[in-house]
């Protein structure tokens, strides 16, 4: 050993206290073996080496005590550079590749807790090096795996050790592979066993009489002890005292005696044990749900108490209290203790954790669940029970009772169970694993067998990715699919059109049901043109032409003599009349059609030829082909959709059909729009009309009036004459309810304009005279000082009590005025409470409906065809969005908001039927 000592030194004078470079230190440990190589035996060698390292850390080893005690030692630096050249010395094959592992387990088991932890920072930082080609089960490995398992239990589970159990534990799970079975427990071997305990029954009562005789003695009562024979009447009070003694007792056993089978499962072997089982969980599950019921009950009634008092309290003290981090190493067994302890929350969960585990045990030993997982591989986990259904029936729900128990208990008892749940499930995973012999995971990289034998997936997938590489053809669907390119050829453009249904209410909506069926006819035409494509590239070829005749011109004229004489004989078709023809040109007419006599045709003169002898050939005909029945469907629904088409129009445009042929639907759309266009002409000339009457009422005094009538003269002629006046007049404006909230407020922004007169009828049903009267003061008092008669009238408002429901009433009103005095009306008057109306619908009928009806006759007859109409977003429903656009459907769910659909629908009606009104109606709360 004498020879290789000196290099070792001169080698560790080299180096520094601190951790070497691996670079640097490999370099030195190389040039350390090179230069002792000739002053040793190779076979002796390694030893030697092994020898002077182990000795060398042990040396410093000895000194950890001394070493730590001083504040400036660097005990750890030197022990990593020893411990970083035994792995550097077996790195360069100058030791074992187990040396520095057995150097590890005796080092880690002569260290403290603390310097354990310094030595596994080493290993931490050199996994790498460490583990560098171990094979799980074998060599080092073995050694590693059984070093970190006895330092684990040099390590306590609770306190201060804990993160470093945690950091073992997460350096074997990375270290060793998932499946590895050298910590695996395949004998089904459990813990130790639970050493039962009972309740003491000698010295007990000696203990309570000593008891009582103390506190006898304390009070001065001078009695005797209670050695002396008991007197009649305590004989009498002792079997009532026994009897809860005799009661705890039997509780404190039963429930300490279940610890033997949560420790030793094998125990169900025996007959006796499971219905031992089910009467001690039958007998102890009550007692600990009172517990908890009663915990749940306290915590509430401080809660209760905390809330109630309104003193100010001083702070209390801060408290490091913990209540998610407990461990119980184990359980005290003193039969004082057991009630305080199942008054624990903690207390109680690990035993319902434990009744939990010990049930799920139990299920996997019925007759089905046996049958999945014992085999004859696996008889060291099997034992001769079988949990029957009954039984089954009562461990699922105890299981149900435990698992529901502890959601109750607190804090946080819901999650803990939920947990408990997650680890349970996961467990019989681990459990299946297990039974199965620990089935290695890993899976081997994907092969196959071809002629050249068994190759990966790079070289079988060759072929394909050749394949992938060439050009493709061009995608035959535009959009992606079939379906998708055929809803779009159809005419569909986005949800909206599929989504929808068909609502039949207006031409043009039939218009594009009839373009559907075109787009479908269409689209089967190029499919069966495609589809016949191959047969034409197939067919035979087309007969030669044959050579023409000399005599062509002969010919010619018997053909036509010989046809203009079977057509003399043949009557020829007469043409249905069109007035009676079928909606589409291309069906047949029907059988009661008329036929108009059609005249004959004029003779053709035909010259007399000698006809030469030849045999009759029949003219050749185009044999038309099978109809498709696709095809004929889809002309069908045309045909359908334009019968539709008519009969909705023939109520609103009749009096187009005539310029329509035999039922052209597009030709009646292009004469109802041209319509529309007419009358949107007519109402901007009618509104030029009145701006420039507007103002010629406005007009200064002082400007020319003959000059205004010019330019009046000069508008396009309409058809209704337009009155002039060289005096400025207000317009009267008529609003119905106008002494409620929205009219008071309508008629306050009407006079601001300072051009209208504003007249306001109301029943005063919501509301009151004086909101008028206040709106007028309000008004004059906006005024500016030198306003003028016509500003002064727009401030005064003419109001009539008068109900819309009484028709003479309202005309009462509109003859004061005479015809066309009052030029338009804002109808607000109205019920307007949606609940209400569920209740009285006719109510809300009449007021709202047949008022407005009453209204509109009225002003018709007076010539006053402006309206402006108060309605409501209820007309709408439920709508799909919010804000609600006016395209929105009308679909009111109550009778309130179908009043408002009515009265809308009567003035919509009556602008369309004359174009002389105009309207508009708001529909409030969108």
């Amino acid at each position: 050993m004498v020879p290789l000592q000196p290099f070792l030194d001169s080698l560790l004078s080299s180096l520094s206290n601190s951790p070497e470079s691996r670079t640097r230190l490999e370099n030195l440990v190389r040039k350390t073996l090179n230069e002792s190589n000739d002053k040793s035996s190779p076979e002796n060698r390694k030893n030697q080496w092994e020898y002077l390292l182990k000795n060398e850390i042990f040396n410093l080893a000895v000194t950890e005590g001394e070493a730590l005690k001083r504040e400036d030692s660097g005990y750890y630096d030197e022990l990593k550079v020893r411990l970083d050249l035994v792995l550097t010395f077996t790195e360069q094959d100058a030791c074992e590749q187990t040396f520095p592992f057995i150097v590890l387990q005796d080092l880690l088991e002569t260290q403290t807790i603390n310097s354990c932890s310094h030595i596994f920072s080493w290993i931490e930082s050199h996994a790498s090096r460490l583990t560098e080609g171990m094979v799980p089960q074998k060599g080092k490995a073995l050694i590693l795996l059984r070093t970190l398992n006895d330092l684990l239990r040099r390590l306590s589970k609770s306190g201060s050790t804990t993160v470093f159990c945690g950091r073992i534990l997460t350096f074997l799970s990375g270290v060793f592979p998932l499946g590895e079975r050298s910590g695996v427990n395949l004998r089904g071997e459990y813990g130790t066993t639970w050493e039962d305990v009972w309740f003491p029954k000698q010295g007990m009562d000696d203990d309570v009489q000593m008891t009582d005789t103390q506190d006898q003695l304390n009070r001065g009562e001078g009695q005797e002890l209670a050695m002396q024979v008991d007197s009649g009447e305590d004989a009498k009070k002792a079997p009532t005292l026994r009897a809860p003694t005799d009661k705890k007792e039997d509780f404190y056993n039963t429930f300490w005696h279940l610890q033997v089978p949560f420790s030793k499962p094998p125990t169900f072997a025996n007959k006796e044990s499971l219905p031992e089982l089910k009467d001690a969980v039958n007998r102890v599950l009550p007692v600990i749900k009172e517990a908890t019921a009663k915990e749940r009950a306290m915590m509430g009634s401080r809660i209760g108490a905390g809330v109630g008092s309104n003193k100010r309290k001083r702070d209390p003290e801060s408290e490091e209290t913990n209540v998610n981090e407990y461990f119980f190493a184990k359980f005290l067994t003193s039969p004082d203790l057991l009630d305080l302890e199942i008054a624990d929350t903690h207390f109680r969960r690990q035993f319902l954790f434990q009744l939990v585990i010990l049930l799920h045990h139990l299920l996997t030993f019925t007759k089905n669940a046996k049958a999945v997982w014992a085999t004859p591989r696996n008889r060291s986990l099997q034992m001769d029970f079988t949990l029957e259904a009954d039984d089954a029936q009562w461990v699922q729900d105890n299981l149900n009772k435990a698992m529901d128990e502890l959601k109750q208990t607190t804090p946080n008892g819901r999650a803990f169970a939920e947990t408990i749940q997650t680890i349970l499930e996961r467990e019989k995973n681990w459990v299946k694993w297990k039974n199965e012999l620990c089935a290695p995971f890993d899976k081997e990289t994907w092969s196959t067998t071809q002629d050249e034998g068994k190759v990966g997936l790079f070289e079988a997938t060759r072929v394909l990715r050749e394949k992938n590489k060439e050009p493709r053809e061009d995608w035959p669907h535009t959009l992606g699919t079939e379906p998708l390119t055929e809803i779009w050829q159809m005419g569909y453009r986005d949800l909206f059109d599929l989504e929808t249904p068909f609502q039949p209410g207006d031409v043009k909506d039939f218009i594009k049901k009839i373009k559907l069926e075109d787009n479908r006819i269409e689209m089967r035409k190029k499919a069966l043109a495609q589809a016949l494509e191959p047969q034409a590239q197939t067919s035979t070829p087309t007969p030669k032409a044959p050579p023409p005749e000399k005599n062509t011109g002969e010919r010619l004229m018997n053909v036509d003599a010989s046809s203009s004489a079977t057509t003399a004989q043949i009557p020829a078709p007469t043409p249905a009349a069109p007035a009676a023809s079928l909606l589409h040109p291309s069906l047949p007419p029907r059988p009661t059609t008329v036929v108009a006599a059609a005249s004959p045709p004029p003779p053709v003169p035909v010259p007399t030829l000698t006809p030469t002898p030849a045999p009759p050939t029949a003219p050749s005909v185009k044999k038309l082909g099978p109809v498709d029945p696709q095809i004929s469907k889809f002309e069908e629904n045309k045909q359908r959709w334009a019968w539709l088409a008519l009969r909705t129009a023939r109520d609103q445009y009749l009096q187009h059909f005539g310029k329509i042929g035999t039922g052209d639907v597009g030709l009646l759309v292009q004469e109802v729009d041209k319509e529309k266009q007419e009358r949107a002409a007519e109402r901007e000339r009618l509104q030029k009309a009145d701006d420039l009457m507007t103002t010629v009422d406005e007009a200064n005094p002082k400007t020319p009036v003959p000059e205004l009538k010019t330019a009046l003269h000069s508008l396009p002629h309409t058809e209704y004459p337009v009155e002039m006046s060289t005096e400025p007049t207000l317009k009267k404006v008529l609003v119905t309810g106008g002494a409620g909230y929205i009219g008071s407020h309508v008629i306050y922004t009407l006079q601001k304009t300072r051009r209208y007169r504003v007249i306001s009828i109301d029943n005063y049903h919501n509301s009151l005279p004086a909101a008028l009267g206040r709106v007028s003061q309000l008004s004059k008092s906006e005024l500016p000082e030198n306003a003028t008669p016509l500003e002064r009238e727009s401030a005064e408002i003419e109001s009539f009590s008068c109900d819309l429901t009484k028709p003479d009433q309202v005309r009462a009103v509109f003859e004061k005025y005479g015809k066309g005095g009052i030029w338009g009306v804002v109808h607000i008057a109205a019920y307007k409470a949606v609940g209400e109306s569920t209740e009285i619908p006719l109510a809300y009928y009449e007021n709202n409906v047949s008022a407005s009806l009453f209204l509109l006759q009225i002003m018709n007859e007076f010539d006053c065809r402006r309206i402006v109409y108060s309605s409501s977003a209820t007309v709408y429903g439920t709508p799909p969005v919010i804000p609600i656009p006016e395209t929105t459907r009308l679909q009111a769910d109550s009778p309130y908001g179908k009043t408002k659909v009515m009265a809308e629908t009567m003035i919509d009606d009556l602008c369309h039927s004359d174009s002389r009104w105009r309207a508009i109606s708001l529909r409030y709360f969108k």
